[in-house]
C-alpha cells in the first residue's frame, strides 16, 4: 500500500474514533421523563372529579385542600394532612417515591378506618383504576412538578427541607429530574415526617400548654354536672339512642369525643374534630354548647331541649379541651 492510500485509511480511522468518542462522552438524548404527568392528573382527575361544589375549590377547601390548577401542586407535595390518624401515621398527602405512605392514595382507594374519613370523590363512583393508578405512578416517580411551573407549597411541611440545607424540587424545569435524586427526596420526605409528627400548636393550644401539664378540669367533673344530668338522657346521647352516633355515658364519653371526625359534614370539612386535645376553638363540642354561628351548616346549639348550659358548665368544658382533653 503506497503512503497515500495509508494516509487516507488513517484518516478516516481517525475520524470515525473522534465521532464514536464523541457519542460516548455525551449524555445522549434526555430520557422520556414525567415532567406533564401531574399535568395529565391535574387536567383528567382534579379538575373533573374534585372541584365540584363543596369540594377541594378555592371556595370550598374541603379538608383545607385546593386542587385548582395552580395550587394543587403546592397543596400535595410533601404537605401533612388535617386527618388527625394521618398525621399520627406519619402519613403526608403526597410522599415523593412513597405512595404507600400517600394520604391520597389511601382517600381514592377507601381508607381502611373510619377515623380516616370517607372514600374520595365523596359521594361519587370511585376513580377508574387506570387514574388512581397514573396517580400512583407520578409519586413513584418522585412527585415532579407541572410542566413550566416552579412549585411553591403555601403549607409547612416543606419548609422543613429548606431549614436542614436539602435541595428541594424549585429548579427549573429542564433541570428538575437531574438534580433531585431519589436519595436527596427522601431526605426531605423523612425530614417532613419528623417535622409533622411534632406539628406546631395553634394559637389556642400554646396559650394553654402551661397548664396541660396540670389539669384543673378533669372528665369526671364534665360527666357528673353535664354529661350524665343533660346529654346522655333518653333520645339524646345514650347508648341506646346514640345521636349523631355519640355517646356520652360514663366510661364511653372520652372514645366517643377525643380525636374523633364529627358526623356533620361541614365540620368535617372545616378540619373540626368533636374534641381536638388543647385547641378548643377547633372542637365541635365545644362551639355546639357555646352556640354555632348564625347561618352555619353546623347544627343546633347544644343542649338540643331544655335551656343552654350555663356560664360555669361552658368554661368547664372549654378549660378540660384546651388543657389537652385527659380520660
Amino acid at each position: 500500500m503506497n503512503a497515500p492510500t495509508l494516509m487516507r485509511v488513517w484518516g478516516l480511522l481517525l475520524v470515525t474514533a473522534i465521532l464514536l468518542i464523541a457519542g460516548c462522552a455525551g449524555d445522549g438524548p434526555p430520557p422520556a421523563g414525567t415532567g406533564n404527568q401531574f399535568d395529565q392528573i391535574q387536567t383528567q382527575i382534579f379538575n373533573v372529579s374534585c372541584l365540584s361544589a363543596g369540594c377541594h375549590n378555592a371556595q370550598s377547601q374541603a379538608g383545607g385542600l385546593v386542587l385548582s390548577e395552580g395550587v394543587s401542586y403546592g397543596k400535595l407535595v410533601n404537605v401533612r394532612p388535617q386527618n388527625p390518624t394521618a398525621l399520627s401515621a406519619g402519613l403526608l398527602r403526597v410522599s415523593p417515591f412513597q405512595p404507600d405512605q400517600s394520604f391520597i392514595l389511601i382517600k381514592l382507594t377507601g381508607p381502611p378506618s373510619s377515623s380516616e374519613g370517607d372514600r374520595m370523590p365523596l359521594n361519587a363512583a370511585a376513580l377508574p383504576q387506570a387514574q388512581i393508578d397514573m396517580i400512583r405512578s407520578w409519586i413513584v416517580a418522585g412527585a415532579p412538578p407541572p410542566t413550566g411551573a416552579s412549585p411553591t407549597p403555601s403549607d409547612t411541611a416543606t419548609s422543613t427541607a429548606t431549614a436542614t440545607s436539602v435541595p428541594s424540587a424549585t429548579a427549573s424545569p429542564t433541570s428538575t429530574t437531574a438534580l433531585v435524586s431519589p436519595t436527596v427526596t427522601t431526605l426531605a420526605t423523612v425530614t417532613a415526617t419528623v417535622a409533622q409528627r411534632t406539628p406546631t400548636p395553634s394559637p389556642s393550644a400554646t396559650a394553654t400548654a402551661s397548664s396541660t401539664s396540670e389539669p384543673t378540669v378533669t372528665l369526671a367533673q364534665i360527666q357528673a354536672t353535664v354529661f350524665t344530668p343533660i346529654c346522655a338522657t333518653m333520645f339524646c346521647h345514650s347508648a341506646a339512642t346514640h345521636l349523631a352516633n355519640l355517646v356520652l355515658e360514663d366510661g364511653q364519653s372520652f372514645a366517643s369525643l377525643v380525636n374523633v371526625a364529627p358526623d356533620n359534614q361541614t365540620a368535617r370539612n372545616d378540619g373540626l374534630l368533636r374534641v381536638r386535645p388543647g385547641d378548643p376553638d377547633h372542637s365541635l363540642l365545644v362551639i355546639k354548647v357555646e352556640g354555632p354561628p348564625p347561618g352555619s351548616d353546623l347544627g343546633s346549639q347544644m343542649p338540643f331541649t331544655g335551656q343552654p348550659l350555663d356560664a360555669t358548665q361552658k368554661q368547664l368544658i372549654r378549660d378540660w379541651v384546651a388543657q389537652g382533653a385527659l380520660p
